[in-house]
């Protein structure tokens, strides 16, 4: 069965998303050269040399008609209000109106006492450089190939006719063609190879039992990709974790090999429905290390706050309770997450629930291992961490446990409540000594929101320098919440209003960018 129009079966979709950009400069660059080349050489000939060769309305047409192609196929890269496959094809389409252009350019001249030139066509170098710029399949680059390359007998015919000359001898025909459809048979050929790398590419992504899809962002550390599990349906996040970024040589990285291992099989036990599931994990064979995460889709509480603004108490204490549930199995199980922050932590809609908490980014680099490891890890991206959510023992580069997550939970639980950070310094390490000297202000000094008294005791006592002054477990802190009662107003119905009010379900696609944007963008080192 043939590839229909608006169809791709084998490039991957951000091989397409560049080629489409490619396409929208080459346009863009069509539509500059033409009256640059037009203008520019009359600047340099002499003036009655000019006024003796006076073009034809013809030519003036297919140059202008020229510009204007190139500036619609530029807009319309640039719009991105067409699917990428579709609009590689409308590039086919636009290698055509462009090699009849530059046709009659060539051809507007004729007459039978100046016959045209009988050199290489501009045709044929346009039919060879398309392919460079828009791969497709074998079938629609012959097609346009082929079809551009009539184009230079067919201008021939337009120009003489707009010339009111006779029609030109056969014999031209087949001279003015030989040339582009050597052009087109080499482009055809080429097509193959250019084609080949792309989804040589695309095996080449397969990890495992996933193929990689589509790249969401990068991080200090690596790259996130979606993914699709090759025979099932379900779609994946997949972070690539590259160990030359971190600076490791041979020995670090087998060290990093087996605790990447280690804490990816550790990560997997973890049951709690509110951390992210690993699917999978493993090393491809260029040395990186990857694992398979489920694809969220939703909107993480960084972007939550930014956008909508800080929440009330009572939803607060309804995520942190969510929170706790993870940290807790985690912790039980000796894994310091190190990182949390709103940008970690995702809210979604999990099958008929609404304000769903999964905690993301259960990393290789978040518990006690090797120490000579741990300092290399450290010195890539400075203390481990995000500074505006970092506790005070590790910007002193002492130990750390689930105490440390604590005082994350407690600068997160000040985030959704104020919008603001705990320390607004000038700078990260500004940022960082404030988490290690200085008090923080009350979270209900800085916001509008009312703040249960229990609430801010409890958030204030998470933020404690001291770790043995804090709540000893996550699971300490989910057990107050419940005590005090506070999240039990934010209703499931509530909860599902905001979010048929905020993020509807017609506006999947919607919330799929805002995924695109934030989650699993960067790592600890990132920052």
């Amino acid at each position: 069965m043939g590839t229909r129009w608006g169809t791709h079966t084998t490039l991957p979709p951000d091989l397409i998303n560049k080629a489409v950009n490619r396409l929208g400069m080459l346009g863009l660059l069509s539509a500059a050269a033409h009256p640059f080349l037009h203008y520019g050489i009359l600047a340099v000939l002499p003036e009655e040399f000019a006024k003796a060769n006076t073009m034809p309305a013809a030519y003036f047409f297919a140059m202008w008609f020229a510009i204007g192609a190139g500036l619609v196929i530029f807009a319309l890269t640039r719009s991105r209000k067409l699917n990428p496959d579709l609009m590689l094809d409308i590039g086919l389409i636009f290698e055509v109106v462009g090699a009849l252009c530059i046709g009659l350019l060539e051809a507007s001249k004729y007459s039978p006492e100046a016959p045209i030139n009988f050199g290489p066509s501009g045709i044929g170098l346009w039919i060879a450089f398309f392919i460079l710029v828009v791969p497709n399949t074998l079938g629609k680059t012959a097609l346009a190939a082929l079809s551009s390359a009539l184009m230079g007998p067919v201008a021939l015919i337009i120009a003489a006719y707009a010339n009111n000359q006779p029609a030109p001898a056969p014999f031209l025909f087949l001279v003015i063609s030989i040339p582009n459809f050597m052009a087109a048979a080499i482009a055809i050929i080429l097509s193959r190879f250019v084609y080949s790398l792309g989804t040589d590419v695309s095996k080449a992504r397969e990890m495992g039992s996933y193929k990689l899809v589509e790249l969401l962002g990068r991080g200090g550390m690596g790259e996130v990709w979606r993914a699709q599990h090759r025979l099932l349906a379900r779609p994946a996040a997949i972070k690539l974790i590259q160990p030359e970024v971190l600076g490791l040589d041979a020995k670090a990285s087998a060290v990093f090999k087996r605790r990447f291992e280690q804490e990816a099989q550790a990560t997997a036990m973890l049951s709690s429905p509110h951390t992210i599931d690993l699917y999978d994990f493993g090393q491809t064979e260029d040395g990186s290390f990857y694992y398979v995460m489920e694809l969220l889709y939703g909107i993480d509480l960084q972007t939550l706050v930014e956008k909508y603004g800080p929440v009330p108490a009572d939803r607060a204490a309804h995520f942190l309770i969510q929170m706790c549930s993870s940290l807790e199995e985690a912790h039980q199980d000796g894994l310091v997450h190190r990182d949390i922050k709103p940008a970690n932590l995702y809210i979604c809609r999990y099958g008929l629930e609404y304000d769903f908490i999964k905690v993301l980014d259960f990393g290789v680099v978040k518990s006690r291992t090797d120490a000579v490891l741990q300092t290399k890890l450290t010195n890539v991206g400075g203390a481990t961490g995000t500074p505006g959510f970092m506790a005070p023992e590790i910007a002193l580069g002492q130990s750390v446990d689930a105490r440390t997550d604590i005082y994350a939970m407690g600068c997160v639980a000040y985030w959704l409540l104020t919008g603001r950070l705990v320390f607004e310094e000038e700078n990260q390490v500004a940022t960082i000594l404030a988490h290690a000297q200085k008090t923080p202000v009350p979270p209900s000094r800085r916001t509008e929101i009312e703040i249960p008294a229990e609430l801010e005791n409890l958030i204030m006592s998470c933020l404690e320098k001291q770790p043995n002054r804090r709540p000893s477990s996550a699971g300490e802190i989910r057990r107050l919440l419940m005590q005090y009662r506070l999240a039990e107003s934010w209703a499931p119905e509530r909860a599902e209003k905001w979010w048929k009010l905020h993020m509807p379900e017609k506006s999947t696609a919607g919330a799929r960018t805002e995924f695109k944007e934030r989650v699993l963008q960067a790592d600890a080192h990132a920052n």
